[in-house]
């Protein structure tokens, strides 16, 4: 398992993740080719944005018990990242979990596997953001808590994870980067960002698109 930021980097974590709050995702996709969630999973949980740094579980077995463990360690901020090990029949998580998850303040879940209980996870007084690669009715189960481990870099649609990378997801799709990727291109996001309504309006006005459109 490996430590958590310290203060130092808990506070350049958080400007970075209010930098980003204020990105639209898919802009990052101009500037980056990898970190791209397979857009197989897709947002099952409530409908906004999940933005937060990887609290992650490799869970071995479908075990109750090992994703509950995972989950009272959550820190506010965190998306609780779950690679399933290629288990896409058993629902890691649900209504309580999600419950849990949420009043750890956590920011959302992101389940290389299936979920249990959409109506509940996608409900504003219940719920939170949730990305999985779909839901079924069968369950973890009650086992020993020891079917996994925490904090150890993971692999979730085809993306390896290492504790503590930024989760950005939206319906969309999800990505994850490492502080200093996201950090390197921000920059240029934010600039595509803030000149991007100029050229819709001017589409929309009628100017010609053979000035407006890059044509290479």
């Amino acid at each position: 398992m490996t430590a958590r930021n310290d203060a130092g980097d808990t506070g350049r974590t958080a400007q970075l993740l209010a930098r980003a709050a204020g990105v639209d995702f898919p802009t990052l996709g101009h500037f980056l080719e990898d970190g791209f969630i397979d857009l197989s999973l897709r947002r099952i949980g409530l409908a906004q944005r999940m933005i937060g740094t990887a609290a992650t579980l490799r869970l071995d077995e479908p075990d109750a018990a090992t994703v509950n463990r995972a989950i009272v360690e959550l820190r506010p901020s965190e998306v609780l990242v779950i690679d399933a090990r290629g288990d896409h029949t058993h629902a890691v998580v649900g209504a309580v979990t999600a419950a849990a998850v949420r009043a750890r303040g956590a920011s959302g879940i992101l389940v290389d596997g299936a979920v249990t209980d959409s109506d509940a996870l996608a409900d504003p007084r219940t719920g939170l953001p949730v990305h999985a690669r779909g839901t079924t009715c069968l369950t973890t189960k009650r086992l020993d808590g020891a079917r996994g481990q925490r904090q150890v870099p993971v692999v979730v649609g085809g993306v390896r994870i290492e504790p503590g990378d930024v989760i950005l997801g939206d319906a969309n799709g999800v990505i994850a980067l490492a502080p200093d990727v996201l950090a390197g291109v921000l920059d240029a996001a934010e600039r595509s960002d803030a000149a991007e309504p100029g050229i819709v309006r001017r589409i929309a006005e009628g100017e010609p698109l053979e000035d407006l459109l890059f044509l290479g």
